[in-house]
């Protein structure tokens, strides 16, 4: 290996690290709420965010107008969010420009629903894409693709999915949402490391 492929493989490591850097990062920010921080880490030629069932929201104005509505809004001590972020993939184009990572994300949280205090178990995958401009790592396109959502008293074999609840001020409704048990499965991003396919 010459210095030029150490070089490169140095920065292809440098890059993976910051985009898991960024990706945690997004997670701690939205489960506390912080949502202007959230927005700065989008590009400003940002493509979407796709919440299933809340639908595509494009650009960075789409982005301002889902994040946006929630700051400053003040929640009871009692609503807790945690999703967390699980076996993270991540793909950088051989260019260096962008990539692509894909991530489980179990969750649970407490929240008012239906006029009551309801806790539940969340499981979904992001499947992301990023892009890197001025030397730093945004987001490009988040896609947040719900497999079920559930009470902790009926579990998602029983409840599988408590509401579809679309945003009335999203551009179009989203283009994969297919909750368990649909058995529908979130195409990889990413190549087989073996066999290239």
């Amino acid at each position: 290996m010459d210095l030029e492929e150490l070089e490169k493989r140095v920065t292809l490591l440098e890059d993976i690290q910051e985009i898991e850097n960024l990706q945690r990062i997004y997670g701690y920010y939205f489960d506390n709420c912080m949502f202007q921080e959230v927005i700065d880490l989008f590009s400003e030629n940002t493509e979407s965010v796709e919440i299933t069932d809340h639908g595509v929201f494009k650009g960075k104005e789409g982005v301002k107008r889902l994040y946006g509505g929630m700051i400053g809004v003040k929640r009871p001590g009692w609503i807790f969010f945690e999703v967390m972020q699980e076996q993270g993939v991540i793909e950088v184009a051989p260019d260096g420009k962008t990539a692509k990572g894909r991530w489980y994300t179990p969750a649970f949280e407490a929240r008012p629903f239906g006029g009551t205090m309801k806790q539940t178990w969340e499981f979904g995958v992001y499947d992301n894409e990023y892009v890197k401009e001025n030397g730093k790592w945004y987001f490009k396109k988040l896609h947040w693709n719900l497999t079920f959502w559930t009470s902790y008293e009926a579990g998602f074999l029983k409840v599988p999915k408590l509401s579809d609840t679309p945003f009335p001020n999203a551009d179009a409704p989203a283009t994969a949402y297919h909750p368990y048990p649909s058995g529908y499965h979130v195409p990889y991003p990413f190549k087989h490391p073996i066999t290239g396919e």
